[in-house]
């Protein structure tokens, strides 16, 4: 992903991680290059990573940029979500 993920642009990530899931593919999501992230990106992320949890799935976040560090660290998810 690149650029920003929040409420504008969070509905489409969600349709494509739903499609995904429904093909039953594992998800890496590389978010290095997403310079902005609020709380609606933060939430698609968490329900991506619950519903992957719940379903058997697999679902990861790699190479977090600082401005998602910064977000997952606010929130208290580093453990859950980013790769570390």
């Amino acid at each position: 992903m690149h650029g920003e993920l929040d409420i504008a642009t969070a509905p489409e990530l969600v349709h494509l991680l739903t499609r995904l899931r429904h093909h039953g593919h594992a998800v890496t999501v590389d978010l290095a290059e997403v310079t902005f992230m609020d709380s609606t990106g933060l939430t698609t992320l968490m329900d991506a990573h619950r519903e992957a949890e719940l379903g058997g799935g697999t679902f990861a976040v790699r190479r977090a940029s600082p401005a998602v560090r910064r977000v997952f660290e606010l929130a208290g998810v580093n453990g859950v979500l980013d790769d570390g």
